[in-house]
């Protein structure tokens, strides 16, 4: 049964958690994604300043994510994906990175066994303009692989992200923004893993940014697609926008019918989770929740092309 999600990225953790979640069962939601990673923000990473959020124990960490169990129970709202903190690793940072890797990601996996979540999106590691993309793929392979022992634990599957980069004054594919690669990482890591442990996050802005066709991804990676970031840019920036903000359902914008379309051919039955936060944040505090309710109602209108 599909079901239509919200990123709690913009809600969280500013606001009082009951209230959170309550906005977002108001609105209509079923499902949400854990942003975790706003604990330690990318920008932060990119720059190399890191806080101590992570560092806590893992009993401690649990106890402050209960409470988003305790209100997800209250209103009904199921967690359907989390994403990570990232990037994972950056060039020359190799206390970061090894505390990111060593113990943020495997902190977040149980946190995310906690909530019930079934997908945790782990960026892979960004190497190929540096290295070449065989070395990139190479030791994201290996990192993954680590990474099985605690997914087995924990019940958790990892998702793979279709990444862009910047290079120069340009907006350049990344990692697994080949639909071919993407399929060759999931297939290689499931076949080690001996079950399916991972998947695929299926990100549109980024098709978007690098020029993709939606409906050729999403035919190719198929039944490897579990979880979606849905959202809206310019072609020129990653806005995280509403859908149909830069066009209209005539075809000016993204093919969002074309894309519901293709999600249905291959027999995608999850969630239409929205990763719309910037929208969140562009109106006034008065107008978030007709805000969340209109990113309802275009979930709910796409539910009836699936």
């Amino acid at each position: 049964m599909i079901t239509v999600g919200v990123q709690t990225k913009g809600l969280l953790p500013e606001k009082n958690t009951d209230e959170a979640f309550k906005m977002i069962h108001d609105a209509g939601f079923d499902c949400v994604d854990i942003n975790i990673d706003t604990f330690l923000k990318n920008s932060d990473l990119y720059s190399g300043k890191l806080n101590g959020f992570f560092s806590e124990s893992v009993d401690n960490l649990v106890e402050y994510f209960l409470s988003y169990r305790v209100a997800m129970e209250k209103y009904g709202i199921r967690a359907s994906q989390m994403h990570a903190p990232y990037p994972v690793r950056v060039e020359g940072r190799d206390v970061q990175n090894n505390y990111m890797q060593g113990e943020v990601i495997p902190k977040s996996i149980v946190i995310a066994e906690v909530l019930g979540v079934p997908w945790v999106v782990i960026h892979p590691f960004k190497m190929q303009y540096k290295y070449g993309k065989e070395r990139e793929f190479q030791e994201n392979i290996e990192y993954y692989k680590m990474l099985v022992p605690i997914l087995k634990q924990c019940k958790v599957g990892i998702c793979l992200e279709n990444l862009y980069e910047g290079l120069g004054d340009r907006l350049v594919e990344g990692v697994c923004a080949d639909p071919e690669e993407a399929v060759r990482y999931i297939d290689i890591l499931n076949d080690y893993a001996g079950e399916e442990l991972f998947g695929f996050c299926l990100d549109t802005g980024h098709l978007q940014l690098v020029n993709r066709d939606p409906a050729e991804f999403i035919h190719i990676l198929g039944h490897r697609i579990k979880a979606l970031h849905l959202h809206e840019n310019d072609g020129a920036g990653d806005l995280h926008q509403l859908p149909y903000s830069f066009g209209s359902a005539a075809g000016e914008g993204q093919d969002w019918n074309g894309i519901m379309m293709a999600l249905k051919d291959v027999g995608f039955a999850g969630t239409l989770s929205f990763e719309t936060f910037p929208t969140m944040n562009s109106f006034p505090r008065s107008m978030q929740r007709c805000v969340l309710e209109t990113i309802h109602d275009i979930g709910t209108y796409w539910t009836t092309f699936i």
